[in-house]
């Protein structure tokens, strides 16, 4: 007897809503996966923009940047399609490498940037924060800490001695007037003056010292007058080796029209970060006292601080800037030393005498010593573009001119072997604590653009993406429901692109 196989429509709807059951367990488990796809997809994106940042940036100032094309603002599909690209490249992989029996694959349906910060943006602050997290492993934090109380305490004593200086400057302008008046009256009425020139040897005794004597060579108060009339450039640095390279600065940042980002960020840096920026200026840029290198400037901090289009422009506003603190500095060490205040005075009252106006003598004694703190002065600058050292605050084996003969002993070369003390690149961090950060930060920039030939303001240290990821159903296929139109499924996702030390 043959036997039919049959089946009741209960049993038919039973294992249908049994199997609808798995299926749709099969489905949400999928689902779950396909979401976790679109979140590693994600990563993935985001680590292919960080893997091709510019290597040129990399390679000589170490500093992570993505380039974008230019034009490619404000849209940046340039960064859009790098990461779509990347996401389909792999999908792919992972299905060839499944057989294409892979069940979370996901497609990048779209891509958007909806906010970004460039390297210019908000005066470079992303630029000296990369910087300053690069120093943080080149230099230790106590190492930064003492440099920073140096620093601001140095400021602090330059305040401190200002009015000091300014003190000494009135008291030699007030003494070449009234010498300036003596000699006429006197060419008028007698046909002659009486001076003591460069020439002539003087012996003469002071009356707070009478057995003191100063032999004058030269008189200083005329001798710093000729030295600032014909500039002291060529007296602190040998002409031959001033560099001549100029750049265009019609072109740099400050000058011209920036592309900018749409991202709100901090804009305040810590004491310690802007001493670690200082500190990779110093690094990683090139100065006077170092060998001349291939690039735009020979000076890159110096045009950091003084912003003039020629190496030679710039090294002069620096002399200057570094004169005024040792004059403040050196001005004050005459005035706490008895034995130097004596040789002013023996050669105040010298000059005073010789023009008849003995009365002068106090303010002709405070003239020069602020002759001779500027002379000394010059004769630190010239050590420290020599690669010496010279101590902030002086003792009296450090000092080493000679008022009765500043002219030959402003070149001394006693000072070149000292070890103690600040190089000439301490003395340029001491200069850019009293420069803008925006302005270190643009003129830094300036050079790398001038260097590597590109823009910074291209530069884009972060970025915030948001993703939209598609997929097929795949176990409800298996499902009959009324007309089994299912669709696609879409998941979103976000993420910050953002490289070490932004934000």
């Amino acid at each position: 007897m043959r036997r039919r196989g049959s089946i009741t429509l209960f049993l038919a709807m039973l294992l249908t809503c049994f199997f609808s059951a798995v299926f749709a367990f099969l489905e949400a488990a999928r689902v779950s996966g396909l979401k976790a796809n679109s979140q590693v997809s994600t990563l993935q994106a985001a680590d292919t923009v960080m893997a091709s940042y510019n290597q040129a940036l990399w390679g000589n100032y170490h500093l992570l940047f993505w380039q974008a094309p230019e034009g490619d603002f404000p849209d940046l599909d340039a960064l859009e399609s790098l990461q779509q690209d990347a996401i389909e490249g792999n999908q792919t992989s992972s299905a060839l490498l499944q057989k294409n029996y892979y069940m979370l694959q996901v497609h990048l349906a779209e891509v958007t940037t909806s906010s970004y910060q460039l390297a210019t943006d908000d005066g470079g602050i992303a630029f000296r924060e990369e910087a300053a997290e690069m120093m943080k492993y080149t230099v230790g934090e106590e190492a930064v800490s003492a440099m920073l109380a140096w620093v601001t305490g140095e400021d602090a004593a330059e305040e401190s001695q200002t009015d000091l200086e300014s003190e000494a400057i009135d008291a030699l302008e007030e003494l070449e007037a009234a010498v300036s008046a003596d000699e006429s009256s006197s060419a008028a009425s007698e046909g002659s003056s009486v001076e003591i020139s460069s020439e002539e040897s003087t012996a003469v005794s002071t009356s707070e010292s009478a057995s003191a004597e100063v032999s004058i060579t030269e008189n200083p108060l005329a001798w710093v007058k000729k030295m600032k009339k014909n500039g002291v450039l060529a007296f602190v640095m040998q002409e031959e080796s001033i560099s001549q390279k100029s750049i265009d600065t019609s072109t740099c940042i400050m000058n011209r029209t920036l592309e900018s980002g749409n991202m709100a960020v901090s804009t305040t840096q810590t004491s310690i970060e802007k001493m670690l920026f200082y500190l990779y200026l110093d690094h990683y840029y090139t100065d006077a006292s170092e060998e001349s290198a291939d690039h735009v400037l020979d000076y890159e901090l110096e045009y950091m601080i003084a912003g003039k289009d020629e190496d030679q422009e710039n090294l002069k506003a620096v002399v200057r800037r570094l004169l005024l603190i040792r004059e403040v500095t050196n001005l004050a060490y005459l005035e706490s030393n008895a034995e130097k205040q004596q040789e002013a005075a023996a050669i105040a009252a010298a000059l005073t005498l010789a023009v008849g106006h003995p009365e002068l003598e106090p303010l002709v004694k405070q003239g020069i010593l602020a002759a001779w703190a500027y002379a000394e002065s010059l004769s630190d600058v010239r050590i420290l573009l020599e690669g010496g050292k010279v101590s902030l605050v002086k003792t009296s084996s450090q000092w080493h001119t000679e008022l009765g003969n500043l002219s030959t002993t402003v070149f001394s070369t006693s000072g070149k072997d000292q070890t103690e003390g600040l190089t000439y690149a301490n003395y340029l961090v001491l200069l850019m604590w009293a420069t803008s950060d925006e302005k270190l930060s643009q003129r830094a920039m300036d050079m790398i653009e001038k260097n590597e030939d590109i823009r910074m303001d291209q530069m884009i240290c972060r970025a915030q993406c948001d993703y939209v990821y598609e997929a097929s159903p795949l176990f409800w296929n298996f499902v009959t429901l009324g007309q089994n139109s299912f669709g696609t499924y879409q998941f979103q996702d976000q993420a910050e692109i953002s490289f070490p030390g932004s934000g």
